[in-house]
């Protein structure tokens, strides 16, 4: 079939989580695949400021679906949908985890701001990715008086979601697993599936033109939603059960490989 987009998560697919960036080789097959005329489109938890050409190997997507599906980019940065949290959300999560000492970051327009255990985080951040440029000290509480965020990043141990749920289940918001005990935290009807939506209301493709690549479970409603998807190796159970199939993991280079085999090879 003539898939006209690739819609590729960062962190764990395209990039090794042990490295800082896309390896040469892998840059160089994406590109030759935006060559023949196939979109390239990255889908993250990432918010948009936190994707750069560095980190992509200079990779230029043409689209950017960015914090779990809260934002669509294009290739010039115009935003295509942002939808925020709504402040009852936000106060509910800063009021809970200030009870137990949870940290807690927002992801607003231009930076990660911890509301609650700001050096808990940043330290995370440094040693969770390598840097923490990105990572400000919101313990002042007062970023969102000049706009709303689009999501939030929490780290608790499991057991709190259902201590949350008990409080604040009304609000329906989501705790996407990044690992056991840390969590995006994005709205009921946000994901990378609805992100990809409102791409497709402005490209016009169908879903079953699309091939996806992730590694964790907020991959998998973008797995179910398009025509042909994989996970990759390491990946998380549930996105691995999800996928039509499996690509080796980002250190063996498999979204190379299954571009290769897709597109560059003529296999399919």
């Amino acid at each position: 079939m003539g898939y006209k987009a690739i819609i590729l998560d960062v962190d764990g697919t395209l990039r090794a989580n042990s490295e800082t960036g896309v390896r040469p080789a892998v840059a160089k097959a994406v590109k030759a695949v935006q060559k023949q005329g196939v979109k390239v489109v990255i889908a993250t938890g990432r918010t948009h400021f936190a994707i750069n050409s560095e980190m992509l190997g200079g990779i230029k997507p043409d689209y950017a679906v960015c914090a779990n599906g809260a934002q669509v980019v294009d290739k010039s940065g115009r935003f295509l949908h942002m939808q925020t949290m709504t402040p009852e959300e936000m106060y509910a999560l800063v009021d809970y985890c200030e009870d137990f000492d949870y940290p807690l970051t927002f992801n607003f327009s231009d930076n990660y701001y911890a509301y609650v255990e700001y050096k808990h985080m940043r330290d995370f951040y440094h040693q969770a990715t390598g840097h923490g440029e990105h990572i400000v000290d919101g313990e002042d509480q007062d970023r969102h008086l000049e706009d709303m965020p689009v999501g939030a990043f929490a780290i608790m141990p499991p057991h709190a979601l259902q201590e949350f749920e008990e409080r604040y289940g009304y609000l329906n918001l989501q705790f996407v697993s990044y690992r056991p005990g840390y969590y995006d935290v994005i709205q009921q009807n946000v994901n990378k599936a609805s992100g990809v939506q409102h791409l497709l209301n402005h490209t016009g493709w169908k879903p079953e033109e699309l091939v996806s690549m992730g590694d964790n479970d907020n991959d998998v409603p973008l797995m179910q939603f398009v025509g042909l998807s994989y996970c990759m190796a390491d990946g998380s159970e549930q996105a691995k059960a999800t996928a039509t199939r499996i690509a080796p993991s980002a250190e063996e280079e498999g979204v190379r490989v299954v571009l290769e085999q897709l597109f560059l090879n003529g296999a399919e």
